[in-house]
């Protein structure tokens, strides 16, 4: 009786132990390690363009990507031996007559205080709003893979908040399908 829950044990062990995360191969992964953020942006930059990503460096430590039709802004964190992180944020353009409108700001409120996902906010004369989380990671290494699915599982989040705002809120958007 105890070989047998012994081997059912060592089984379970190893099930579990197959369906743990895990890297697919050393190509998949960006290494930024030792790097500052000005180096770990060039190599996110180069890494992405390399694997079929539209890339582009908005400054020295920030780059725009272009994925399903969106325009994510990111910006890498890199903390040696700590937990790392990529700021992802994705910019919703307001039409003029509506920047300064109190229904905007109590829009943005309700969000944070009722979603936890990013923080929500309103850049500089309320030109546009802004969704902000973070890719966190640790040893300074990232898969390409998470970022995909990361990007993938921002963007549903997003579409899943379309449908529970008001329908007149979108149209404050300049582009609703943004």
């Amino acid at each position: 009786m105890k070989r047998l829950s012994l081997v059912l044990l060592t089984l379970v062990f190893l099930t579990g132990c197959d369906t743990l995360p895990h890297r697919l191969s050393t190509e998949d992964i960006i290494n930024l390690q030792h790097q500052n953020n000005s180096e770990a942006t060039e190599t996110l930059v180069t890494t992405l363009q390399n694997n079929g990503f539209t890339t582009q460096k908005i400054s020295s430590t920030q780059l725009l990507v272009r994925y399903n039709g969106h325009d994510f802004l990111m910006e890498p964190k890199i903390v040696e031996d700590g937990l790392s992180r990529i700021i992802v944020s994705r910019l919703f353009e307001i039409k003029e007559a509506y920047q300064h409108s109190p229904e905007l700001f109590v829009l943005v409120i309700a969000l944070n205080r009722h979603l936890n996902f990013a923080k929500f906010s309103m850049l500089p004369e309320n030109r546009a709003g802004q969704v902000q989380t973070a890719i966190t990671f640790v040893d300074e290494t990232v898969q390409i893979l998470e970022i995909q699915k990361f990007l993938e599982w921002m963007d549903e989040s997003l579409n899943q908040i379309k449908q529970m705002v008001p329908p007149e809120a979108l149209h404050m958007l300049k582009d609703k399908n943004t």
